[in-house]
This record gives structure tokens, C-alpha cells and sequence, in this order.
């Protein structure tokens, strides 16, 4: 697979016994780097509290995680338009929650 110029993954609710079912943040990072993505945009997060983890904490790990690995990530506000052919790193809106 890949390499890809932007990986869509999911960073949404999860919990360690939902792993068959919901990636933790590390898995999205490393799924991303496993397909030799350029740019990382989450996707599946941010819509519904429904796990025991605070409601940014998946958004706000992986965003850490793709710092810290140097992977650039794309994170409109939902709903916001992303420009494909030139993603640009964007605020942690959900910091103003």
C-alpha cells in the first residue's frame, strides 16, 4: 500500500476493550505511517462522547503523537472544507471546549 498523499484513519471513542473495533491513538499513527501517508487527517472523532476518556483526548493524543513522530496533520473544524491538493496544518479547535 501507498504511499498515499493524505490518510483519512479513525481517532474516535475508544477503550482498550474495544480494540477489535476502535483504533487508540497510537494504532492511527502508526496505521498512517504503515501506508506511508503524508499527511494524517482523522476522521470518526468528535461527534458523540461515548467512551470513559475525556471527549478531546483521542484528538488531542494523536495530535502529540504526530508532533512528536513529525507527521503532519490536518485537523479542520468538522465541517470545514480541506483543501486536498495542499492541506495545511491546522489549530487544535478542540482546545477551546
Amino acid at each position: 500500500f501507498g504511499p498515499f498523499d493524505i490518510t483519512l484513519l479513525e481517532c474516535g471513542a475508544y477503550d482498550r476493550r474495544w480494540q477489535d473495533v476502535h483504533m487508540l491513538p497510537a494504532q492511527t499513527l502508526q496505521a498512517h505511517l504503515d501506508l506511508r501517508g503524508r499527511w494524517l487527517v482523522p476522521i470518526h472523532n468528535s461527534t458523540f462522547d461515548l467512551a470513559f476518556h475525556r471527549w478531546s483526548e483521542p484528538m488531542e493524543t494523536l495530535y502529540g503523537l504526530s508532533r512528536d513522530a513529525g507527521v503532519d496533520i490536518a485537523t479542520p473544524v468538522i465541517g470545514a472544507p480541506l483543501g486536498i491538493h495542499q492541506p495545511e496544518v491546522t489549530q487544535p479547535w478542540w482546545r477551546a471546549e
